[in-house]
This record gives structure tokens, C-alpha cells and sequence, in this order.
């Protein structure tokens, strides 16, 4: 899915790809998108409520297509 949403939005025109809120706690999710090429360029101190872990960062991550 990540694979097809890069190939879509280049074939539409975009230049890049950005995600604002990826939950640092989501390690899985972290690391497949930088698989995919992002890279984190941004973080959003205690920006989610995570049930067990309670406050954690959100990662704003890029990349160009």
C-alpha cells in the first residue's frame, strides 16, 4: 500500500510526500516508512496519548518522490 501511494502521487505531479503525525511508539510503522525513504525531519514533543505509555512524540516524516 505504502509502495502504491508513492507510485500514485508521482504519477499525479507531487514532488514529495509528507506524513505530520506518525506516533513514535509505532516502531513498525517508523520503520517500514523509512524503508520506504522517509526520514524524520521533525518531532512533536508528547503530541499523542498513547493508553499504555501516555504521552509520547509524533514524528513528522519526509520524503522526495
Amino acid at each position: 500500500m505504502g509502495e502504491h501511494c508513492l507510485a500514485q502521487a508521482k504519477q499525479a505531479g507531487y514532488q514529495a510526500m509528507q506524513f505530520n503525525f506518525v506516533v513514535s511508539s509505532n516502531t513498525a510503522g517508523v520503520e517500514l516508512w523509512k524503508k520506504l525513504g522517509f526520514q524524520i525531519v521533525g518531532t512533536l514533543p508528547k503530541a499523542f496519548n498513547h493508553a499504555r505509555l501516555g504521552l509520547v512524540d509524533a514524528y513528522v516524516m519526509h520524503r522526495s518522490l
